[in-house]
């Protein structure tokens, strides 16, 4: 239950009118000071927090708000003009990696026409047995990093 001020005054009053002793009266004046105070304190309080919120003006957090977004368009269109990675000349695949694009895989049809990678095959095992050895390029992701990826290799084995 919330009191207002005056409520808060006519309460005390009533406390203060009912038999008390001399010691009682002053204290129950103390009290009363203190809630006077505390009504005002809180109502200071209260002006404070609405001059914040005053001062924040919608407009300036708008235009930040619209600052970000343009960044982040032009930032979606800069990327979106590079044209699509196309694949070396006997490789497979193409992928951009760190604004570079990077061939792999070997190019062409197994011979019933399906995909050469297969992982979980003979093949893959072989592939992946081979390629293991390889040692690990400067600036990964490599095209034998990306082909093992593709062959789904786990050390020397190939996984389905």
């Amino acid at each position: 239950m919330k009191l207002t001020k005056t409520e808060l005054l006519r309460l005390v009053e009533e406390v203060v009118e009912e038999s008390h002793t001399k010691a009682d009266e002053k204290k129950l004046k103390k009290i009363s000071k203190q809630l006077k105070k505390s009504v005002k304190m809180h109502g200071d309080q209260s002006d404070a927090i609405d001059d914040i919120v005053d001062r924040s003006d919608d407009e300036e957090i708008n235009e930040k708000i619209e600052r970000m977004i343009r960044e982040e368009y032009k930032a979606l269109l800069d990327e979106k003009k590079k044209k699509p990675c196309k694949p070396a000349k006997g490789k497979r695949f193409a992928k951009r990696v760190n604004g570079k694009c990077r061939s792999y895989g070997q190019a062409g049809q197994a011979k019933g026409g399906g995909d050469r990678i297969r992982p979980g095959t003979k093949k893959g095992d072989a592939y992946c047995a081979r390629s293991a050895k390889i040692k690990k390029c400067k600036n990964p992701p490599c095209a034998n990093d990306l082909s093992r990826k593709k062959w789904k290799c786990r050390g020397s084995k190939s996984m389905k």
